[in-house]
């Protein structure tokens, strides 16, 4: 009966939460729950999204949270023994499996704060430095959490796509990016946060503070992905794409998500920006949260130097500032 519960509510609700994109919907509630019937790991998969979704919508402190939760945990391990190792072995016949349950633990990770502990076998791109960081990035910090789920979720993806010669038909709707004419262009407080940071960072002076080697690649690479993310934020603007919102980590070059592992302050105030512009998701019940969590964290990580170039963020999340200029990450009280 559970089952049956978690299958009618991913087919009557769930379905239309995992994309705004209206077009999407018929994929997820008809496409991908026929591969399911073909793939067990990926019906796990739909029972798991469901369960999780069901929880967000009791109170925290109730037993049916608790039991729907303890449902996701059982079906998102179940999922995870068929999917693991099929990941490696990607084919005709379950490449659209695969694909469909990557989004999925894409939801998961993001609605649960976490990442499943299944997970923890999958091959990460880790990339160790002898260089000092920046900035010390707590072990359970939102920031640091929020790393590792972009990395597993960015090495998952590297090895799904092996499967795009395979994902035609209707599942191709889930493919779709925005063309440069779909997107509006920027408002001018956000052209200005981002010429702000791009400022930042091209003096090396008040970025680095001292000559260091490599300092000036990694000053080229940063200021790279600013302008990757001011082109691909424009997608905040539309509702049907803000979804677009994720390419700019997980197609990031991996040089630059070692920086952010690393501490780097530029790193991690470039990720300050794209955080604050992450807030578009912020209406989906598995990306709801984030965008404060990370604001804030980032903020108190980095310190007052940073405060000109992290000022349009936290005013995009609603961070409060004592008069005396202490942090405070209290959120103000409505109206």
């Amino acid at each position: 009966m559970v089952d049956l519960e978690l299958i009618h509510h991913y087919s009557t609700k769930t379905y239309m939460t995992l994309s705004s994109r209206l077009t999407s919907h018929v994929v997820w509630r008809d496409t991908v729950f026929a591969e399911a019937l073909r793939h067990e790991f990926l019906m796990h998969g739909i029972m798991a999204t469901s369960a999780l979704h069901k929880a967000t919508m009791q109170p925290k402190s109730s037993d049916a949270y608790a039991e729907y939760t303890k449902v996701a945990l059982a079906r998102q391990n179940a999922a995870l023994a068929g999917y693991i190792p099929a990941v490696s072995k990607p084919n005709p016949d379950n490449g659209i499996a695969l694909f469909s349950s990557s989004l999925l633990l894409t939801i998961w990770a993001f609605g649960s704060k976490r990442l499943p502990d299944g997970l923890k076998g999958v091959k990460l791109e880790f990339v160790h430095s002898e260089t000092p960081p920046d900035v010390l990035i707590p072990l359970h910090s939102p920031t640091a959490e929020f790393i590792e789920i972009i990395t597993i979720l960015r090495g998952i993806y590297a090895v799904v796509r092996e499967t795009d010669t395979w994902l035609q038909g209707d599942i191709e709707e889930l493919l779709l990016y925005p063309r440069e004419e779909d997107l509006p262009p920027h408002t001018a407080d956000v052209e200005e946060a981002f010429d702000l940071l791009a400022k930042v960072i091209r003096d090396a002076c008040l970025v680095l503070g001292h000559e260091a080697d490599g300092a000036s690649d990694t000053q080229a690479l940063c200021y790279e992905q600013v302008e990757r993310l001011r082109n691909i934020s424009r997608c905040r603007s539309v509702v049907e794409w803000d979804g677009h919102i994720f390419s700019w980590l997980v197609l990031a070059p991996p040089v630059f998500i070692t920086c952010l592992k690393q501490g780097n302050a530029m790193a991690l105030a470039i990720f300050a920006h794209w955080a604050a512009m992450f807030r578009c998701m912020d209406h989906h019940w598995w990306s709801s949260g984030w965008p404060y969590s990370l604001v804030v964290d980032v903020s108190s990580l980095l310190d007052s130097s940073w405060s000109a170039a992290l000022e349009w963020p936290r005013r995009q999340v609603g961070l409060v500032f004592q008069d005396s200029g202490v942090f405070d990450s209290r959120r103000p009280l409505d109206g």
